[in-house]
């Protein structure tokens, strides 16, 4: 039997929208802030899709809001920074974690770690990735336009993304990984000046960017993705992962947190929030 003092936490907490997801997050963190509860390595999916922008990133100048209302696509601020980041067909992953349990101090050491997870896992599916050393490509809203340090490349092209919030010595880190990508519409919510800018980005989306069913030729389902996670986490950080679901305090804070902050146009237009 696992011993869950020395363990950390798997949850699926399934599909959430947008608003409900960032708010688990958070939630998530604050907790194991308190030292309620261990590290934890959460996946999910989202519906309706989702625009998730970065913290600082201004809505104004670089969403098309009307366009994704008439989508169906909310949007909403994320904690960590970055760039628009659609979310439809894919699982994203995040783990909450602190020092006391051993992570690095050192940002990209840590983003080092938890991506050693991110690469077992995409082997156990059948595809060798790799960190990215730099970033390139076309400057834009969109996060897939271009990798970055914290990146993973298949064959040179971007296939996750991956952002980190910390706060005192816990980190929440938080990623993309697309099963497939729709690169029109991930261009068609982003604001352009001209057309061809337009265009151009776009262009360099394709070249730059793919997902995991392009990169097999096959698509893979999402238990089958989940359970990739958990192994290659598992053996490649030297961990020991149980199955769990969120306590009842994270539910609690996740739901206020959803309809106080991230359903609120005071954070998702200016990133303002108040807490009592």
């Amino acid at each position: 039997m696992i011993d869950k003092k020395n363990a950390w936490r798997f949850i699926d907490t399934g599909i959430h929208d947008g608003f409900m997801n960032m708010a688990i997050e958070e939630a998530m963190l604050e907790v194991h802030i308190l030292g309620r509860t261990p590290p934890t390595l959460r996946v999910y999916r989202w519906n309706p899709p989702a625009l998730s922008i970065g913290y600082l990133q201004r809505i104004e100048d670089d969403i098309d809001c009307k366009k994704c209302s008439g989508l169906g696509i909310d949007v909403v601020r994320r904690l960590t920074g970055g760039r628009g980041v659609l979310h439809s067909d894919e699982m994203t992953y995040s783990v909450v974690a602190s020092g006391r349990y051993g992570l690095p101090e050192a940002v990209l050491e840590s983003y080092r770690l938890l991506n050693e997870g991110l690469i077992a896992a995409y082997k156990i599916l059948g595809l060798d990735v790799s960190l990215v050393s730099s970033e390139r490509g076309l400057s834009s809203a969109a996060c897939f336009a271009a990798a970055a340090t914290a990146d993973l490349t298949y064959k040179g092209r971007k296939i996750a993304g991956s952002a980190q919030f910390r706060r005192g010595k816990a980190l929440l880190q938080h990623g993309s990984l697309p099963v497939s990508l729709d690169a029109e519409l991930c261009h068609a919510v982003i604001k352009y000046p001209e057309a061809d800018i337009r265009k151009k980005a776009l262009s360099v989306f394709r070249k730059k960017a793919t997902d995991i069913k392009t990169a097999l030729g096959k698509r893979v389902g999402w238990q089958e993705l989940a359970d990739a996670l958990f192994e290659g986490f598992q053996h490649s950080l030297g961990i020991e992962l149980y199955r769990d679901s969120l306590t009842s305090e994270e539910i609690e804070l996740s739901h206020r947190l959803a309809e106080e902050k991230y359903r609120t146009a005071a954070w998702n237009d200016f990133g303002v929030y108040n807490a009592e």
